[in-house]
């Protein structure tokens, strides 16, 4: 028989300090075993290949080594060597996706009354332990709650969030994360290194990339590159022995884009199809370029990009030849692409034209220049003078609104003659703080208007641009849309101000004298129909209330 061991378990950890990415943890478990605070029960969850169950190892080695319990196993007595090969009879790993019946947890449960044979402690490690049924965790309920002082349990999960409340509430629980990039990059080289192969560093950055912060994955992929490539790791055996698109493609791809030349774009999608490489993929990883190169645009620093130097250098001539705006843009225009790559018939199809619209995209004009063009077309249609200058003599019949702009002046028509109507006289000059334009003065409701303005000048505002009617007890107010809604806020109190001045409860009728053809012949919606040859379908001002 073979006595050759891969690397992933060559490599694996047999101390917490050769543990890659998880001081955190290992940091916690050393010192739980020098002070003597271990608990019955931990819980590791984390992604796969993050060490896990490595560490769950190291912590029974620490335990149950024969000068221990010491968070620095020996490795080399018979506790420690048994651990290490699996033939413990103190320390049971258990798969909790083939032992999950209560049956099996009823057994374990059975063996944990018993004492330990040689070492000091019996350890349960359960890997996927999420994998238990619902009974299995409640069998388990007791004696994890009550164990024995001599047992320990460790549970390891990658889905955390399929495990009973009441198991987690009974566990210390550690969270791992995917190993950092640039420590998982160096732990590779430091493999390579230390087994006397030739490498290149794009080798083992696209592995580290591969590999997307498990450890074991990394180690795995090394393994198979090096089966294809022998003793010499280069960057084209890791593409060919993992079927990786090339990097450069992404450059190119990216930089027909950017230089606005959709053809190139389209040669390069074909490559890719006939290449065979998943579309999905490649406009995943397009996308991850494209926030690469946006970050350096805006921040200037390859500190924040997980990129070897060769790579930051191009990026950064890229970065120079586009704008930021158009690179949101970009990135806007093909993230929506991924998703029609992903749901939709034909992925190659989706992933050409989001390239396509990307690249026709002009760039982006900054507010400011669109508001200052803006101001120069209205000073160019106000005149030659600008705002101060001169302005064209108006037509006959016509009258100036807002900045200057001139319309003809609205015909008028006769309407039916009603009781007391009439527009309400403006406030003084002393007291006109309203934004509304005042009408001419009225005989009719002068003192109404005064009256309430001696109540409360703010209530009285509104009524400098409204027209009244006394009808019975009822007093018809119409006015357009922000002063008939403070007319309406405050009708409780102008209520109450008619009141006091009639001597009789009259009641307050918004929108009284609206009618259709009245709104046609409003000013703002007249000209409004004038100028965009509209039509009112629906009038829904508040006057309308």
């Amino acid at each position: 028989m073979s006595s050759y061991l891969v690397i992933a378990r060559k490599w694996r950890p047999s101390l917490f300090e050769e543990i890659v990415g998880q001081g955190h943890v290992t940091r916690t478990l050393r010192n739980a075993i020098s002070s003597g605070r271990v608990a019955h029960a931990y819980l590791f969850s984390g992604p796969r290949g993050v060490g896990k169950t490595t560490a769950a190892r190291i912590l029974a080695k620490g335990l149950n080594c024969a000068s221990g319990p010491t968070p620095v196993p020996c490795n080399e007595c018979a506790s420690c060597r048994g651990i290490a090969t699996g033939s413990s009879v103190d320390v049971f790993e258990i798969d909790g996706a083939s032992n999950n019946s209560v049956d099996n947890v009823r057994e374990l449960t059975e063996s944990v009354r018993y004492v330990p044979t040689h070492g000091k402690y019996k350890v349960y490690i359960i890997d996927e332990v999420h994998m238990l049924s619902v009974a299995a965790f409640n069998a388990l309920l007791k004696t994890l709650e009550e164990p024995p002082p001599h047992a320990v349990f460790i549970f390891a999960t990658t889905e955390v969030h399929k495990i009973p409340l009441t198991i987690l509430s009974r566990c210390q629980r550690f969270d791992f994360k995917r190993i950092p990039f640039r420590e998982l990059q160096g732990h590779l080289k430091k493999i390579v290194e230390e087994e006397g192969i030739e490498y290149e560093d794009k080798a083992v950055f696209q592995l580290a990339r591969e590999a997307d912060g498990s450890l074991r994955d990394g180690q795995s992929l090394l393994e198979q590159v090096l089966a294809y490539s022998g003793k010499d790791l280069k960057e084209s055996d890791v593409s060919d022995a993992l079927g990786l698109m090339d990097r450069s493609v992404l450059y190119d791809l990216l930089s027909a884009v950017i230089r606005k030349d959709p053809g190139t774009a389209l040669n390069i999608v074909e490559k890719i199809y006939d290449f065979g490489y998943d579309l999905k993929r490649g406009c995943s990883e397009l996308l991850e370029h494209v926030r690469d190169l946006t970050v350096l645009k805006s921040t200037g620093a390859a500190s924040l990009l997980d990129l070897p130097d060769s790579e930051i250098e191009r990026l950064g001539a890229l970065a120079e030849a586009v704008e930021l705006p158009r690179l949101h843009m970009i990135f806007s225009m093909i993230s929506r692409g991924y998703e029609e790559v992903v749901k939709g018939a034909s992925p190659r199809f989706s992933f050409e034209m989001s390239l396509l619209k990307a690249a026709e995209f002009d760039d982006l004009k900054p507010v400011e220049e669109l508001v200052s063009r803006i101001e120069a077309l209205r000073q160019k249609i106000e005149g030659t003078g600008g705002a101060n200058g001169p302005r064209p003599e108006a037509p006959k019949g016509a009258v100036a609104v807002g900045t200057g702009a001139r319309f003809p002046e609205r015909p008028s028509f006769p309407r039916k003659s009603a009781p007391e109507v009439a527009p309400v006289a403006p406030p003084k000059a002393s007291e006109a703080t309203a934004p509304y334009p005042a009408p001419p003065v009225s005989e009719g409701f002068s003192d109404l208007i005064g009256y309430i303005r001696a109540r409360n000048a703010e209530l009285a505002e509104p009524f400098s641009v409204a027209t009244l009617r006394l009808d019975g007890d009822c007093l018809d107010v119409s006015a357009p849309g922000r002063a008939g809604g403070k007319i309406l806020s405050n009708k409780g109190a102008i209520e109450a101000a008619l009141e006091d001045f009639y001597k009789r409860p009259v009641k307050l009728r918004l929108g009284g004298l609206g009618s259709t053809e009245k709104k046609k012949d409003d000013p703002v919606v007249a000209d409004a129909r004038r100028i965009l040859g509209a039509r009112v379908i629906e009038d829904r001002r508040r006057t309308n209330v």
